[in-house]
């Protein structure tokens, strides 16, 4: 167990860089409606499943620090969370060797499903009730073992999480105005990602 002052650093940076996945995902959709007026997606386009893979393996390695060495006990919500970025995690990191764009799609596709999850378990700790009487009562999935600025529980950590990783999926797969070359490839079943240096 880590100390209070410890413990409320690590979750603190921990809060913060979910801001900044937010912000991630916040700046790809802004940029997506306004025809990419401020180059975002240019600009990460190229490093998508670099960051997505980043960002979700943060959010695996930060739940597990958040459980096995803070000591928080993970409700039934935060495990099925865990369900979907863990492989999700996997599967981008894995994405970065082997190039198949497949693995990067199934994240996406975790990520998605991932998303609802997060957002009905912050709407249970926003009410401070559980919906469905599902969770275990010596854990229940409305207690807030976290919160910063206000807003930041760990279910919100995780939602910025997985909109992080389908923003950054998404213009991977779906680029502004893709060449009649990059269509052809995308159609593909079996496309391999592109080079890190393209």
């Amino acid at each position: 167990m880590l100390s209070p002052s410890t413990t409320e650093a690590v979750t603190t940076f921990f809060a913060l860089l979910a801001l900044l996945a937010a912000a991630i995902a916040v700046a790809i959709v802004v940029s997506a409606l306004t025809g990419d007026r401020l180059g975002v997606i240019a600009a990460l386009r190229p490093i998508a499943v670099e960051v997505a893979a980043a960002v979700a393996t943060t959010a695996m390695v930060g739940s597990l620090i958040l459980s096995e060495v803070i000591g928080y006990e993970p409700c039934l919500n935060c495990w099925i969370q865990r369900a979907f970025m863990y492989p999700a995690s996997l599967l981008l990191l894995a994405a970065l060797f082997t190039r198949k764009a497949a693995l990067v799609a199934a994240a996406g596709v975790l990520a998605t499903l991932g998303l609802p999850v997060a957002v009905f378990h912050r709407i249970e700790q926003a009410i401070g009730t559980e919906i469905g009487g599902v969770c275990d009562a010596a854990t229940p999935c409305s207690a807030k073992w976290v919160e910063h600025f206000g807003f930041m529980t760990i279910p919100t950590m995780a939602g910025c999480g997985f909109a992080a990783v389908m923003a950054l999926v998404a213009i991977h797969f779906f680029p502004r105005n893709p060449s009649p070359a990059e269509t052809d490839t995308l159609g593909e079943q079996d496309e391999e990602l592109e080079p890190l240096t393209s």
